[in-house]
């Protein structure tokens, strides 16, 4: 049989899952840096409110574990309401900061009840890098617009780990599609081994990439390391060069004299303090749409939580009436005595056609047989099939005419009704 040695926790989906959900977290956290910019340059208070980002991390790990132990619909929801509210809980220093904690923790309540109620599903899915590489570059922009670029590390940092783990996340999802392809194979696979050669080599690569996102976002320092490397290089070329030619004077480069004015005004450009009105008017037209977007956004995610938990709650109570059912009865071809009263009408002269003469013979027999049947038999007489109340009535050929007439598309004739007629004497 097949055997499987990878039991190291990495190996794990819950692993997996606990990195894809910081994975996701993180990818949001740039966003979360424009909103304290924000906060800062309109309001006077905000900070990278990078330790409150870190305690809201742990709200998906939280609403993983109520859907993996969990399995009822209503303490699924009251566990997940009591821990979004411990958002309320988070220390950030700006109200705008405590906003900002409080929809995460109401989004990750939204994604978890989709996950649990819609797709039945324990894990969630990753986020797209592209995504993720938006969402930074946004970030970047409305940073650098507002001025704060003390905050440049901060989104470059949580996109770099991002990248980073996307990578590993994705060889370990492979891995355990592997696993799961190969589960009922016969034969020995050295799956430990297989593992860790692997990771290995993702670990390196995905580290030395990092490394080098690191060095090339870091200007600054990075120049100043280049800089002697810089120095070196041309003093090499000059000493190339220096046999070659002679080194060219340098030409002077003559003053022009500002001349008047001719009268005509020219066009005057705004003061480097202060910002140019066309930016005013955007700020106020993308904060107006952010806003928008996200009251939409909010009552659209509400409304389908709403159909999400009325369509469970209707499955669930239509699974529970067919499970009693298949308990009480057994579902067999009914001859259906009973009278249906969402029959649709029929014409008159259906009655007179012999496939309704042979129901009615069979009916009446029935029905005439009632006071010599037992107790049991009457409260039966609608479970009974034809069969049944063939060999019980001792009416050879009854039931063959009337599951003809009754299920059958052949055109019954005159003498399958006298057929009927003597049966059922």
């Amino acid at each position: 049989m097949y055997r499987n040695e990878a039991n190291e926790y990495w190996q794990n989906p819950f692993f997996n899952e606990i990195l894809t959900e910081q994975m996701n977290h993180w990818m949001f956290f740039p966003l979360a840096l424009v909103v304290a910019g924000a906060s800062r340059n309109l309001t006077g208070e905000g900070d990278t409110m990078l330790p409150a980002w870190v305690l809201c991390s742990l709200f998906p790990f939280f609403y993983f574990l109520v859907r993996y132990v969990t399995g009822h619909l209503f303490p699924f929801v009251l566990l997940h309401l009591a821990i979004a509210a411990l958002s309320l809980l988070v220390p950030v220093s700006f109200p705008a900061g405590k906003t900002v904690c409080i929809f995460c923790a109401l989004g990750y309540l939204l994604h978890s009840h989709i996950l649990r109620l819609k797709h039945d599903e324990l894990f969630s899915n990753g986020l797209h890098l592209p995504a993720g590489v938006a969402m930074a570059a946004v970030s970047a922009f409305f940073v650098h617009y507002l001025e704060i670029e003390e905050w440049d590390n901060y989104y470059v940092f949580a996109l770099i780990a991002s990248i980073a783990l996307y990578f590993i996340i994705y060889y370990i999802e492979h891995y355990l599609k592997f696993l799961a392809v190969n589960e009922s194979s016969a034969g020995f696979l050295p799956a430990a081994e297989m593992f860790r050669s692997g990771m290995g080599l993702v670990l390196v690569y995905t580290v030395l990439g990092a490394g080098i996102l690191l060095l090339s976002s870091q200007f600054a320092w990075l120049s100043g390391i280049l800089q002697p490397v810089k120095a070196l290089l041309l003093r090499f070329l000059r000493f190339l060069f220096s046999g070659k030619s002679a080194p060219a004077e340098e030409a002077e480069i003559p003053l022009v004299e500002e001349q008047p004015g001719n009268g005509i005004s020219e066009l005057a450009l705004p003061k480097a303090s202060e910002p140019f009105w066309l930016w005013k008017v955007l700020e106020f037209i993308a904060a107006a749409a952010l806003a928008c977007a996200v009251c939409v956004i909010a009552v659209l995610l509400l409304l389908k939580l709403f159909q999400l938990i009325r369509k469970y709650m209707n499955l669930h109570f239509h699974r529970e009436n067919n499970a009693k059912a298949e308990e009480t009865y057994d579902f067999r071809e009914k001859c259906g005595l009973e009278h249906n009263p969402e029959k649709r009408k029929k014409h008159l002269f259906d009655s007179l056609s012999p496939r309704e003469r042979i129901r009615k013979l069979y009916k009446k027999k029935l029905l005439s047989s009632m006071p010599q049947l037992s107790e049991e038999d009457r409260n039966r007489m609608d479970i009974y099939t034809a069969k049944e109340w063939e060999r019980k009535l001792e009416t050879n050929g009854m039931s063959g005419l009337y599951e003809q007439a009754r299920y059958s598309n052949r055109e019954m004739s005159g003498a399958d009704v006298r057929q009927m007629r003597a049966a059922c004497k």
